[in-house]
């Protein structure tokens, strides 16, 4: 079993076994100041405190360092596709470009919005409504005249 310590040999073995920083140490240190309670008294009922404060404590540094970590990897794959997005763009105006005939010949162009796409039987209906037969559209209504 283990023997009793105060409160000072106690902070400063958890902060040994989690890691923590040393201003993380001197703000429980000064906690326990502030409150009056000597560093030098048992540490026996602040245990589960402490022990929970500095688990809590190491897992925030390793959740905030991960974090980090995937920052940095977003941002370099974002690096990678701003490239890739680059690269490919001066490939189609190249592309583009080599499309361009030469002179004395029509040139044949790529649709650059859906207004340049034709429309099947002419652009005056869309693709869903038929043809109006009638010199006057159809309204619904009674069949005899008013």
């Amino acid at each position: 079993m283990r023997e009793p310590k105060t409160l000072v040999e106690e902070i400063c073995c958890l902060a040994q076994l989690t890691g923590a920083p040393r201003n993380f140490v001197m703000q429980v240190k000064e906690l326990f100041s502030r409150k009056g309670i000597s560093l030098d008294s048992h540490a026996g009922p602040y245990l589960k405190a402490l022990e929970e404060a500095f688990k809590r404590e190491e897992s925030i540094r390793t959740t905030t360092q991960r974090a980090r970590d995937n920052i940095k990897r977003l941002q370099n794959d974002f690096s990678l596709i701003g490239k890739a997005y680059v690269k490919q763009l001066s490939e189609l105006k190249k592309l583009r470009s080599g499309m361009a005939a030469p002179f004395g010949t029509t040139k044949k162009r790529l649709a650059d919005s859906p207004e340049d796409v034709p429309i099947p039987g002419g652009d005056h209906r869309s693709f869903v409504t038929p043809p109006q037969t009638d010199k006057f559209p159809m309204v619904p209504g009674p069949k005899g005249k008013q």
